[in-house]
């Protein structure tokens, strides 16, 4: 089972942030996962639609400039990075799954992308952009081909593994609750990867790698592969 590093060590150092990026690879993660908002023209890595919760300011993302930007602490002295400096950090080492929080920088993601394939050595297969509207998934799939792409859902439909599929899907990233052994199945019959967050329990860790999920999103790698080593 592989373990992504969710928002980075988000556990350990400020969600999103350099610092938590950095512990995740100190840690040898197998992919990690980041979200992404605009502001003034640039993709920048951000959960929330306002940065009152991360970091030490108030307001919109999307209200922000670059100068006003880089007054944010974001709890680790530096204000929130923006997605060409994870990846210009990460450089092909791991995947980086990019999840997108809004509609309106579709072709700034896809232009980040094409410039971490051509320049910053990552193949298409190590870049997976996930999302709640499938329909940005989409859309992005039709400008990008070759790229991977993991439709986000948090409740369960009849056939889960049937709509990632059906929408051209290369995995689909289920809720950690909803996930049993039926999905599991279904998702591997198609050829889908089944990525399972976020996981914080050691039993829920276990129950799952049980079902066979192909990876898990968590807040601690280390904790995680500690828990899985354990139960060999």
């Amino acid at each position: 089972m592989q373990l992504f590093a969710h928002r980075g060590i988000s556990d350990l150092a400020p969600e999103n942030t350099m610092e938590a990026f950095k512990l995740a690879l100190h840690q040898q993660c197998d992919g990690i996962e980041l979200d992404v908002r605009l502001m003034s023209g640039t993709v920048v890595v951000m959960h929330d639609s306002t940065v009152n919760r991360t970091t030490n300011g108030e307001g919109f993302v999307n209200q922000f400039t670059p100068l006003t930007w880089q007054h944010l602490d974001a709890g680790d002295g530096q204000p929130p990075p923006s997605l060409r400096q994870v990846l210009e950090l990460v450089r092909g080492v791991c995947v980086v799954n990019i999840e997108l929080k809004s509609a309106e920088l579709i072709h700034q993601v896809a232009n980040e992308i094409k410039h971490a394939v051509g320049q910053l050595n990552f193949e298409w297969v190590q870049l997976c952009v996930s999302a709640f509207d499938h329909r940005l998934l989409a859309e992005l799939k039709m400008l990008l081909p070759a790229l991977n792409i993991a439709p986000l859902i948090a409740s369960c439909p009849v056939s889960l593994a049937f709509l990632a599929h059906d929408m051209g899907a290369d995995a689909l990233h289920s809720y950690t609750e909803t996930t049993d052994a039926q999905l599991v199945d279904d998702a591997h019959a198609r050829g889908l990867l089944v990525r399972v967050y976020t996981v914080k329990e050691a039993e829920e860790l276990l129950r799952l790698k049980h079902l066979g999920i192909d990876a898990a999103f968590v807040n601690d790698v280390a904790w995680a592969r500690q828990v899985l080593n354990l139960s060999d």
